[in-house]
C-alpha cells in the first residue's frame, strides 16, 4: 500500500470510530423549569403590565395634557408589547398568568378614574414615578439574578424601556407646579 492510501484509510478509521464514540444526544433538549423566584417574577410583571395598561388608557382618555395623553399611549403600546412577550413564554411553560393588575395597580385605576383636569394629571404624574421606580428595581434584580434564561432575557429586553419611561415621567414631574 502507498503511503497516501494508508494515510487516507487512518484518517477515516479515525472518523469513524470518533462518531461512534460521540454520545447521541444531539437529540435531548435541556428544558428550563420555573422556580418559585421565576413565577413570583411571572407573575407581578404581568400584573405591573396590566396596571400600566389600564392606567395608561385611562391618562389616554383623561388627561388634560397632551403630554400625559401621550404618555398614558406610550404606557399601553409598551406594556401591551411586554405582555405580549410575558405571555409567549407563560404559554410555553403552562403557565397561567393573571387576567387583571394587583391591588396596587387597581387602587391607583381607582384613585384615578374618580379625578379631572390637572388634578388627574397630577396623581397620574406621582403615581407613575412610583410604579416605575418599583418596576424597574424588580426588572433589575430579576435581570441579575433570575435564573429562566427567557424571562432574564425579557426582562433584559423591557428594562430600557422601562428606564425610558421613567426618565420621561421624571421630566414631566420637574416641570410640574409644586
Amino acid at each position: 500500500m502507498t503511503l497516501k492510501k494508508l494515510l487516507l484509510m487512518g484518517c477515516l478509521g479515525g472518523a469513524l470510530a470518533f462518531t461512534a464514540c460521540d454520545k447521541d444526544d444531539d437529540d435531548q433538549i435541556v428544558k428550563e423549569e420555573l422556580n418559585q423566584t421565576d413565577r413570583t417574577f411571572l407573575q407581578s410583571a404581568a400584573q405591573g403590565n396590566l396596571a400600566e395598561i389600564k392606567t395608561g388608557q385611562l391618562a389616554a382618555n383623561q388627561g388634560s395634557s397632551d403630554s400625559v395623553k401621550m404618555f398614558g399611549q406610550m404606557l399601553v403600546t409598551n406594556h401591551q408589547a411586554a405582555q405580549n412577550s410575558l405571555d409567549s413564554i407563560a404559554t410555553g411553560q403552562n403557565v397561567d398568568l393573571p387576567d387583571s393588575a394587583d391591588a396596587n395597580g387597581l387602587a391607583m385605576y381607582n384613585a384615578l378614574q374618580g379625578l379631572s383636569g390637572a388634578s388627574f394629571d397630577s396623581a397620574f404624574i406621582r403615581m407613575q414615578v412610583v410604579a416605575h421606580d418599583s418596576a424597574i428595581s424588580m426588572y433589575q434584580t430579576y435581570a441579575n439574578d433570575g435564573a429562566f434564561s427567557s424571562l432574564k432575557s425579557y426582562a433584559n429586553r423591557v428594562l430600557p424601556t422601562l428606564q425610558q419611561q421613567a426618565s420621561y415621567v421624571d421630566s414631566m414631574y420637574a416641570r410640574m407646579p409644586q
